[in-house]
């Protein structure tokens, strides 16, 4: 049996036909990004918090408790609607490697072979936990009607949840990565 072609683009408001794929418009329920915050076809905001991520198993107990509570916390204030979303990314190591290039271009200066062969190995290693290791992220999803509803929605969690969540603005790009992965679950970022 031999698959017949479909023709996949067309013209943007064209109707589409049966034997059309529909366009990545039709698919997408987003209509535009705001200062941040993400307007859906149906007028309806939502935007993202990112959570400062923490190794609880290197915590004391008391410590754990501690983050426990704030997250139970944050949870009783918060009675909005709210999704939690975890995400592998790519581990990010711009400042150290520029650092460290820094450091490289002042041993290469000092003609000292010891510590430019140490900083040499230093950023390979660098190279390596970049192309190797990746990060679990945390996001808070919140929703809304208005824009002035999302952005209180977002003081009363940033304040709720205190400096043991950290939760703070993600920025616009970092937002079109996350909603790139999430329509492209099998690609990489």
């Amino acid at each position: 049996m031999v698959a017949k072609q479909v023709k996949s683009f067309r013209p943007v408001g064209r109707k589409r036909k049966k034997e059309e794929n529909p366009s990545i418009q039709e698919l997408v329920p987003i209509k535009e990004m705001i200062k941040g915050n993400v307007v859906k076809k149906n007028g309806r905001f939502l935007s993202f918090l990112k959570v400062t991520t923490r190794n609880i198993n290197g915590l004391s107990a008391s410590e754990q408790y501690m983050a426990m509570r704030h997250f139970e916390n944050m949870l009783r204030v918060y009675e909005e609607e709210m999704s939690i979303l975890s995400m592998m990314f790519p581990t990010n190591i711009d400042d150290n490697l520029s650092y460290w290039n820094k450091q490289l271009q002042l041993a290469r200066e000092e003609k000292n072979t010891v510590r430019f062969k140490i900083i040499r190995d230093q950023i390979n290693r660098l190279v390596w936990v970049e192309q190797e290791l990746s990060n679990l992220e945390f996001y808070l999803i919140v929703y809304g009607k208005t824009e002035k509803e999302i952005n209180l929605s977002k003081t009363i969690l940033k304040r709720a949840g205190g400096t043991n969540l950290g939760i703070k603005d993600v920025p616009p790009k970092q937002i079109e990565q996350i909603l790139y992965k999430l329509n492209n679950l099998n690609t990489p970022i």
